[in-house]
This record gives structure tokens, sequence and C-alpha cells, in this order.
């Protein structure tokens, strides 16, 4: 998709670094209690956000996956209704008091979303180096909008790159609402999670033609991969750490929430 950079490319790391940058300098969320117990509902709503925070990532996946549908009417039937169903909770959430679900909702976006600005520094440096296969936010813009054959535009290098912070947004949305509130490094092992996942799946190794983990490209297209993840996991984990304000995995809020339920 083009050996060169773009403005986007400046844009969008830069404004996330700039972010991760303030946000480890501000106060941030000092509590530790557990979580307040949650309702029924409150659980229910946190499972359809989770699926929601499961769309973004995976219909590329599927996208690229000989003889699935393809990216632009993923993007229209699956991932619209996932940002549209994600609003509505989050609506209700501060609507009806749900502070767990509601901070959960707000800092796993936030957080993710920036600091996948730390993710693209590496990969740019990476990608001007020539170690990267292509530049993939570009791909994403051209899949969404289904003008691969035209080529990129400032139009879709825009939206390729929000669709890569939306990822990188759900990825830290996927943690906090499973495990509340943790310790720096489970950001570090979540993103090595990812990596696995990235470097396995067919983005990397159909469309990119690079084989599993990287190896059809040399060492380098890993290295760069990884080095990536790292960044992004640790900052991640430290601002998750943070901002979140309450401790507790869903499968205690799930024990608490039908303990509530129960008459008597």
């Amino acid at each position: 998709m083009g050996s060169l950079l773009v403005p986007a490319d400046f844009l969008f790391p830069t404004a996330g670094i700039l972010a991760t940058v303030v946000a480890l300098r501000w106060k941030g969320e000092q509590r530790q209690e557990q979580a307040p117990p949650a309702s029924v509902t409150e659980f229910i709503a946190a499972l359809i956000a989770l699926v929601c925070a499961a769309v973004g990532p995976n219909i590329l996946v599927v996208a690229l996956t000989p003889g699935m549908p393809e990216m632009h009417l993923l993007a229209q039937y699956a991932l619209i209704p996932s940002l549209v169903v994600l609003g509505v909770i989050a609506l209700v959430a501060h609507g009806l008091g749900w502070r767990c679900l509601a901070n959960r909702l707000w800092t796993g976006i936030w957080v993710g979303a920036v600091t996948t600005g730390v993710l693209d520094a590496v990969r740019l440096i990476g990608f001007s180096m020539g170690l990267m296969p292509g530049n993939m936010p570009r791909m994403f813009g051209v899949l969404i909008l289904n003008t691969m054959a035209t080529g990129p535009t400032v139009g879709s290098d825009t939206i390729g790159y929000l669709y890569h912070y939306w990822v990188g947004a759900c990825f830290g949305l996927t943690l906090t609402l499973l495990l509340g509130k943790v310790r720096w490094w489970a950001g570090l092992v979540w993103a090595l999670i990812i990596e696995v996942g990235m470097m396995t799946t067919p983005p990397m190794v159909i469309a990119m033609d690079t084989g599993y983990f990287g190896l059809k490209s040399g060492p380098g297209l890993f290295a760069v991969s990884l080095i990536a993840h790292i960044g992004y996991g640790v900052f991640l984990g430290l601002l998750l750490e943070k901002y979140t304000a309450h401790r507790g995995h869903v499968l205690q809020l799930a024990r608490a929430a039908f303990q509530v339920s129960r008459p008597g």
C-alpha cells in the first residue's frame, strides 16, 4: 500500500503519545476498593460490551480469511452496529449509576486508543526501515471503503487509522471488562497474547504473505512487531492500573450479581 509515510502516520501517533505522557503525569485514579455489587442487568450489559469489543479486531481476521465476507460488508453490518450498542450501554451505565461498568468502559477505550500511539511509533520506524510488509492502517482504509482497486486517499487513510486505533481501544476495553483494575504487567501479558494472535492469523499470514511469526520475511518483522506490542502493553498496563477505579474480575462480578438477585 505504498512505501511513503503520509500525514496520518504523524498525526495519530503523535496525538496518542502526547495523550499517554499527559495521562501518566496526571493524578489519576488512586482508589483500590472492590467493585460495588452489580445487578444481573449490569452484568449482562458488561457481557454485551465484551462481545462488541471483540467485533473491532475480529472483523479483519474474518475478512482476510478466504471465503469469508469482505471487510466493507463486515464494517457496515458488524462494526458500526457494535459501536452503536457500546454507545447505548455507556449512556445507560451513566444514567443508571453503574459506576463500575461506566468506569471500565470509558477507561478501557481511551487508554487502549492513546497507547496505540506508542505501538505505532515503533511500527512506523520499522516500516521506514523496510522491515514491515506494508503500512497496515492504509490497507485497513481501502478495505473498509472497498477502494482497493483505486488505491488509498487521505480519506481512506483517515478511516484506516480510526479503525486501527479503535482496535487498540477494543483491546484495552476487553482487558478492563475482564479483569478490572490490574497491575501494569497484566497489560504486557495481554499485549503478548495479542502479538501471538496477530502473527498467526490471516491478516499477516495470508494477506501479507509473511508466514507464521513473519518467518517468510526474516526476523525483522517479528522483532519490530514484538517490540511495538511490548511498548503498547507496558503503557496500557500502567494507565489501566492508574485510572481503573475498581478491583474485581468478571467472574467475581458475576458471582456477586447473581447472589444479589437471589431472594432472601
